[in-house]
């Protein structure tokens, strides 16, 4: 009972001198269970090489192991070659493209790297067939494309941290479901276990993203502050933290929360990119509670604060969304539709926001003149889009059942076939003024 007496100080030391004994004593007796690097090797090799496909799970399960306890190991490549081996055995056609992919860009100069690009090719061309192709993951086949798109072009990495990052990106941005726990594993291993240092705080938010694939909405929280916490002001901290807003405000549905986040992000980054963005989902939280007037308030404070033309895009196209859709302000609308269109005439989203001003035109006002005159701006402004041969038809249409204007019905068909004689639309206009 004494040592409830002892003064705070002298408690504190005694319990820290008690934990280092302990964890002298635990890491001692954990080292004796460790098994030497060659003798554990041995016997994986010689699993892997007489029955790898009967040992498939087991030894996905022990490699993991072998490269926790040694992460450093001149074995790694090898290592990573016959993992993507054995789960081409499990039928995990993602993790096998994944691991020879790893292989390519963290060690560019094994001998493996040849016989790693051959069954690379070989599993980018395979293609489901039956009921599995129907209901195949079109993310893995896009991650394919660009397999084999890297292999024809020969494309080589630089290895070591800089490689690694490249190839978590890559596999992030796939954004495959089957690889969301594949992905966590390797981005722990990456900060963890390698202490790699180049770029924590994106690994982080990789690993924030994956965890909201599998819906494990906490996880993504721990792992999006943990960018933070690892480099206060990282280049994927804004993100970081603007993911973490977003799953308050989607998924869990704590709006308070999400402000709160999202007001990080401007305190933190007051003139970035990332501010613009958090600042425009303010207006979000603010619709879903409902406040639309004060959605729309902060939505023009926004395009007025930041430069961005991608913010005073998406605070213009909003703006004229809430004024449509929750405070049926038709006039309103229209005015920020025209503005995002008058400021940024060549963007492919002053070609949606002319689709809507048509639109306002033809369902609310019925001004058909006016909708005519919207969607043949389009082709004017974006001639490459492909809205622009789709609403030269609708123009044409309602010139000719609407405003009753043959004359300019057949003056847009004629455009329409001239300038997309290839399109469904233009053959159609072709026939029209025959």
């Amino acid at each position: 009972m004494k040592f409830f007496s002892l003064p705070e100080s002298r408690r504190t030391i005694t319990l820290m001198l008690c934990t280092g004994v302990l964890a002298l004593t635990f890491a001692r007796q954990a080292s004796c269970a460790i098994p030497p690097e060659d003798a554990y090797w041995q016997l994986l090799k010689s699993r892997y090489d007489t029955s790898s496909e009967n040992y498939a799970t087991a030894l996905t399960e022990e490699f993991e192991v072998f490269r926790s306890l040694y992460p450093h190991s001149a074995r790694s490549d090898s290592l990573e070659y016959m993992a993507a081996t054995v789960y081409e055995h499990r039928k995990d056609e993602a993790a096998s493209i994944a691991s020879f992919l790893k292989l390519a860009f963290v060690y560019p100069s094994s001998p493996l790297i040849p016989q790693a690009r051959e069954n690379l090719k070989r599993l980018a061309e395979s293609k489901k067939r039956g009921i599995t192709a129907i209901f195949g993951d079109d993310n893995l086949s896009l991650l394919k494309r660009h397999v084999l798109k890297m292999l024809d072009e020969g494309q080589t990495f630089p290895g070591e941290e800089r490689g690694y990052l490249d190839w978590l990106q890559l596999l992030a941005d796939a954004g495959i479901d089957g690889l969301s726990r594949y992905l966590i594993n390797e981005c722990r291993h990456y900060l963890y276990r390698l202490n790699y240092e180049l770029q924590p705080d994106r690994v982080c938010l990789i690993m924030g993203n994956m965890y909201r694939l599998e819906k494990k909405w906490r996880n993504a929280l721990i792992a999006y502050r943990t960018a933070e916490a690892i480099k206060p002001y990282g280049d994927g901290v804004g993100q970081a933290l603007t993911a973490a807003a977003e799953v308050y405000l989607r998924e869990l549905k704590n709006y308070e929360m999400a402000r709160r986040v999202y007001l990080e992000v401007l305190d933190k980054f007051p003139a970035e990119l990332v501010a613009g963005r958090a600042s425009v989902l303010i207006s979000e939280v603010d619709e879903a509670e409902e406040n639309y007037a004060q959605a729309v308030v902060q939505l023009e404070d926004t395009a007025k604060r930041f430069p961005f033309a991608e913010i005073r895009m998406e605070c213009y196209g909003r703006t004229g969304r809430i004024y449509l859709d929750r405070l049926d302000n038709v006039q309103k609308a229209l005015e920020s539709y025209e503005r995002l269109v008058s400021e940024f005439p060549g963007e492919t989203r002053a070609a949606e926001a002319l689709v809507k001003i048509g639109g306002i035109h033809e369902q609310k006002t019925k001004n058909y003149t006016e909708a005519v005159s919207a969607y043949r701006r389009i082709a004017e402004l974006s001639p490459d889009s492909p809205l622009a041969p789709r609403y030269l038809d609708r123009a044409a249409g309602l010139a000719e059942d609407k405003v009753k204007d043959e004359e300019l019905a057949r003056s847009v068909y004629r455009q329409l076939a001239e300038k997309y004689p290839q399109t469904e639309f233009g053959k159609k206009a072709s026939k029209k003024i025959r």
